[in-house]
């Protein structure tokens, strides 16, 4: 039977799963004290073991693991102004990490264009957030809300993405990472 084919999640799976959103957890940490936005946002060093998950297990995988983090990070550092935004920014955004596991991303070296279409994504669902719930804030910046809102979201979520991209690279040289995962 193959890997993409089962519908149980292997012990294996749950502990690097478990491993993943503890690792994101305390690196989410870390990035806040590294660098913070004003109004919410950070250089998002979490995301890589999301990554990690969703390109060495797959698509549930990852979303799992995305979804779990962007709940964590809402109970342990919510920062909000409206119920809507909240699924904007945290479990939407975090979902959108697993689409990295889509099955087109983790063959051959397309990696990389899974990582950026996780990040696009989620970046997308923090712009219509900003756009939406922030916009009050773009006139003091002589901007457009849309202008805005994607100018300050592409502050924190581009880096976090380019930095998941060049941690994930010797990553995936590592063979005992990157296994086979069915084992």
């Amino acid at each position: 039977m193959e890997r993409a084919a089962s519908k149980v999640i292997t012990v294996k799976e749950m502990a690097e799963m478990g491993i993943a959103v503890a690792l994101g957890v305390a690196l989410s940490y870390l990035s806040k004290a590294i660098w913070s936005m004003p109004m919410g946002g950070t250089l998002e060093l979490g995301v890589i073991p999301v990554l990690y998950i969703a390109l060495r297990w797959g698509l549930r995988d990852g979303l799992i693991v995305g979804l779990a983090l962007g709940l964590i990070t809402l109970v342990t550092d919510p920062w909000f102004v409206n119920p809507v935004q909240i699924l904007l920014d945290y479990p939407l955004p975090g979902l959108a990490l697993g689409l990295a596991g889509l099955p087109v991303f983790r063959q051959g070296r397309n990696w990389w264009k899974g990582v950026l279409a996780g990040g696009l994504v989620r970046y997308i669902f923090h712009v219509i957030s900003g756009l939406v719930f922030f916009a009050s804030a773009a006139p003091s910046w002589h901007m457009s809300p849309l202008l805005y809102s994607l100018a300050y979201n592409a502050a924190y979520v581009v880096p976090s993405i380019a930095i998941a991209i060049l941690v994930l690279i010797p990553l995936r040289r590592v063979k005992a990472l990157w296994g086979s995962a069915a084992a």
